[in-house]
């Protein structure tokens, strides 16, 4: 029963990442169980086994999305770095996360994903506890003093976030042509010097 529910888990997984393959070459228009099912190398029938619709498939892309980030959030705040360093590696991944992912820029902004109450709310969610999180890690570091005490933690966290919004924004209207490390790396480096001691 257990090697059956890993395959199923497994399959699922495969889904999700050929459904963000599929949005990040046609967006979410262009996402098909078709076109899914060929990348991942089954029959269409076999996907509705594990997703009744393609609104399903879509919620469980944004629940990789959101789950993939927590995984990042967790692993950075539980080592011993300092508050600028786990904001440094914390937007780093984040950078990577996009760039491996081409979907992901696609998905978020899309009018698809802010038109569908269940997606709209799912990444509304997501954002609200990234940026607590986000928030917690600066006051930290205002607290210890190594950002500095005159720095508003939500609106620096908000900052934060729009840096790798209008990155990836930038990056998807350049048909992924700009260097999305490089222009965001740009963005860090004048971020750190505003917030650091």
């Amino acid at each position: 029963m257990a090697l059956k529910k890993e395959k199923t888990e497994t399959r699922r997984d495969q889904i999700v990442q050929a459904a963000l393959e599929v949005i990040g070459e046609g967006g979410i228009q262009g996402l098909t169980t078709l076109s899914i099912a060929k990348i991942v190398g089954i029959s269409e029938a076999n996907l509705y086994r594990h997703f009744e619709n393609k609104d399903a498939i879509l919620t469980a892309v944004i629940e990789h999305i959101d789950q993939t980030l927590s995984y990042n959030l967790r692993t950075v705040i539980d080592g011993p770095s300092g508050p600028v360093e786990k904001l440094e590696t914390i937007f780093n991944q984040h950078i990577s996360m996009i760039q491996d992912n081409r979907g992901i820029p696609r998905i978020v902004f899309s009018s698809d994903t802010i038109l569908r109450t269940e997606l709209r709310d799912k990444m509304h969610s997501l954002i609200n506890r990234y940026l607590k999180t986000l928030t917690d890690i600066l006051k930290k570091g205002i607290r210890g003093g190594s950002i500095k005490s005159d720095m508003n933690a939500e609106a620096t966290a908000a900052m934060f976030i729009g840096m790798i919004q209008i990155s990836a924004i930038r990056w998807t209207f350049s048909n992924f042509q700009m260097s999305l490390s490089g222009e965001s790396r740009k963005l860090w480096q004048a971020y750190k010097k505003i917030i650091k001691v």
